[in-house]
């Protein structure tokens, strides 16, 4: 099972401190529960995806992804992929010269493609699925990677992915998951559909806050209220909570996964933790996860 670590890129007003900051973090993380990659998103301003969350802290420019990666490969020796919004390139060409340049000057070839947040948009770059395209046909990258976005709630994600794959997509990352229905129904549609799928990495995402909580429903995080409100109703008992429900979540996962086990994708976690969630906390995580996969896959 493939384990990966969320690292965010550090508000650059905070100087080398808050890069040293996460990479003491990932060290610390590695050394306990030895991970397969580093997944690093790209944050940009964007409006609230649900009314029912907010944003405490204002948006502040960040640290390129990719400087970020290339710090942490040569310090750590872990293998990074960073996510890219496409759609905001001036066309096709600048997208194959960022590329170029991300894999000459940072040793990064693993990509994950982002549309753009808002539909009513008329964005100048390609579309994610022109972006597979593109790369996969004139990036001349070794060994290049690409992954795209699953959004399991989405109507047609099943025909979505497929056609993802077809222009190029060899793996998906999910958006952060909560509970297990819609990823495990997304996967009935799949086998269903004999889609080409090799790989998808689940999010997962502890906190530690009512605070950590509604930022994610800012962000759009599918959260049943009564699930919202258990989370959030014993202020001490958040982060045990949160880690509670992600396992249960998982377990529900593998061993759905178990029963389609002949034509499933396989299955990997992205760990997000959000706000100050402990290496050791996040280390536990990744090994529960890593045994409660072990235990189901034993099964098969």
């Amino acid at each position: 099972m493939k384990t990966l670590l969320e690292a965010v890129p550090p508000e650059r007003h905070r100087g080398e401190a808050a890069v040293e900051a996460v990479i003491e973090k990932i060290a610390a993380v590695q050394a306990k529960a030895p991970l397969d990659g580093i997944n690093i998103p790209e944050i940009h301003q964007e409006p609230a995806r649900s009314h029912k969350g907010e944003r405490r802290q204002p948006f502040a420019p960040r640290m390129a992804p990719r400087d970020l990666a290339r710090r942490i490969q040569d310090r750590l020796g872990l293998r990074c992929m960073i996510n890219h919004v496409v759609v905001h390139h001036t066309d096709a060409q600048a997208l194959l010269d960022w590329a170029h340049e991300t894999y000459e000057v940072c040793g990064i070839n693993e990509f994950v493609l982002v549309g753009g947040g808002e539909q009513a948009i008329a964005y100048p770059g390609p579309s994610v699925p022109q972006a597979n395209a593109l790369l996969r046909e004139q990036a001349q990258i070794d060994g290049l990677r690409l992954g795209n976005i699953c959004i399991p709630s989405r109507a047609d994600e099943a025909e979505r992915m497929a056609a993802k794959v077809a222009s190029g997509a060899d793996f998906f990352t999910t958006q952060i998951l909560y509970e297990a229905a819609e990823l495990n129904q997304l996967l009935d549609d799949l086998h269903a559909q004999q889609a080409p799928i090799d790989e998808i990495l689940l999010a997962f995402c502890p906190v530690r806050n009512q605070q950590n909580i509604r930022f994610l429903l800012w962000l759009g995080v599918a959260m049943p209220d009564a699930l919202e409100a258990w989370l959030g109703e014993i202020d001490d008992q958040v982060q045990a909570r949160s880690l509670e429900q992600i396992r249960r979540t998982w377990a529900q996962i593998v061993a759905h996964v178990d029963s389609i086990a002949a034509n499933a994708p396989q299955l990997g976690v992205n760990l997000a933790p959000i706000g100050p969630i402990g290496a050791d906390t996040t280390a536990d995580l990744a090994t529960d996860l890593a045994a409660l996969h072990a235990q189901a896959m034993a099964r098969v």
